[in-house]
């Protein structure tokens, strides 16, 4: 009785326990006998009505567990992300890499182009930056002599947000001695075939009203071939500033923010993320971009004014970025210069020169 009294105070969303004896009903339910209740926490506040459940957008960003909650789809995502981190893993493991960490907070951030978080160490009285990208720790490591390492690192960018982008991010980034661009792509297809076969995926999913295929092998396309079929301008021939720009206006492309663009590889970019990117649902692979764009490339034998460099797109998003390190440390010293100077000009995505990364590429990276 005295449990039976106390069953009327509970509430949805209330943890409690019970002691009795376990027992099978007539149509095979396994049931308890309760002996014995307990309320072992209260929920003061109600739950969501379980039919409309959890229904502003906003409300389920701010108040995450009260989501995981009444979304079971939305705590899917989260084991599933487990899942694919250790696949990840375990694909890096079987390459013999060797996972390390690198430091959060820098006295020179680079690596990537963005605008970095700024704060300020009280005991030494030195401004530091949080870390916009791992890479140039890492490949401080190659120079050491791990010929294979990576990292699971958080990344701060104090730049927009939306749907693909977070002040705050997860990213995997490892490096590897003595492969080229080709390596990246087999590494990435083979992960694809590791996760559909962990996560059950038949071969294709549905993503935002789309239909999407992760099977490999994946398509390719160079940086200047796309861009000359979405927008009919040749980069091989506007190969300059003011040469795209006179292309970007002779195609009345009115979507490419020209103003905000302070030099060719700014203005190439937003073409491609304009134009072309959001084109781009099935996974393709984008490779050899201008030289322009990514200052920490090698250079492609053929063409120096291309990079050994492939990204791979799905459904207009960037999900990975590779390329061959350039370890030419008179080159890397020359591109770091002029990533300076146009931090100087006020490009707030632009790199500062670390000349400690310079000295370590003079001691050799392969």
């Amino acid at each position: 009785n005295a449990c039976f009294d106390l069953f009327g105070y509970v509430d949805s969303g209330d943890f409690i326990g019970v002691e009795g004896k376990i027992f099978k009903t007539k149509t095979g339910q396994l049931s308890v006998l309760v002996k014995k209740l307990e309320i072992l926490s209260k929920s003061i506040s109600p739950l969501p009505e379980k039919w409309h459940g959890l229904q502003d957008k906003e409300e389920r960003y701010r108040k995450r567990y009260l989501d995981l909650i009444m979304n079971p789809d939305v705590k899917e995502v989260f084991e599933k992300r487990e899942k694919i981190i250790n696949v990840l893993r375990n694909l890096l493991k079987k390459e013999k890499f060797l996972e390390t960490e690198i430091p959060v907070l820098q006295p020179v951030y680079g690596g990537a182009s963005a605008t970095p978080f700024k704060t300020h160490l009280n005991a030494l009285d030195m401004d530091l930056f949080l870390t916009i990208s791992p890479e140039l720790y890492l490949k401080r490591l190659v120079v050491g002599g791990f010929e294979r390492v990576f990292t699971f690192a958080r990344n701060f960018r104090n730049e927009g947000v939306d749907y693909q982008h977070n002040p705050e991010f997860s990213e995997m980034e490892y490096y590897i001695a003595y492969k080229d661009f080709e390596y990246h792509i087999w590494f990435t297809e083979e992960l694809f075939k590791m996760l559909i076969k962990e996560l059950k995926i038949k071969g294709k999913i549905e993503y935002r009203e789309k239909s999407i295929s992760l099977k490999p092998p994946f398509k390719r396309v160079t940086f200047r071939d796309l861009i000359l079929k979405e927008t009919g301008i040749d980069i091989n021939k506007a190969n300059d500033f003011e040469k795209l720009k006179k292309e970007i206006h002779a195609k009345k492309l009115p979507n490419v923010d020209i103003a905000n663009c302070k030099h060719y590889g700014a203005l190439l970019d937003e073409l491609y993320k304009r134009t072309a990117r959001p084109k781009i649902i099935q996974p393709t692979f984008l490779t050899h971009y201008p030289v322009e764009m990514i200052a920490l490339a090698k250079r492609n034998e053929k063409d120096p004014t291309k990079i050994n460099s492939v990204q791979l797109i799905i459904d207009g998003a960037e999900i990975v970025k590779a390329y061959d390190e350039l370890n030419d440390p008179i080159d890397q010293e020359k591109r770091l210069e002029e990533q300076a100077e146009l931090l100087k000009k006020g490009d707030n995505e632009a790199m500062p020169f670390d000349r400690d990364f310079i000295n370590s590429l003079k001691y050799g990276m392969p």
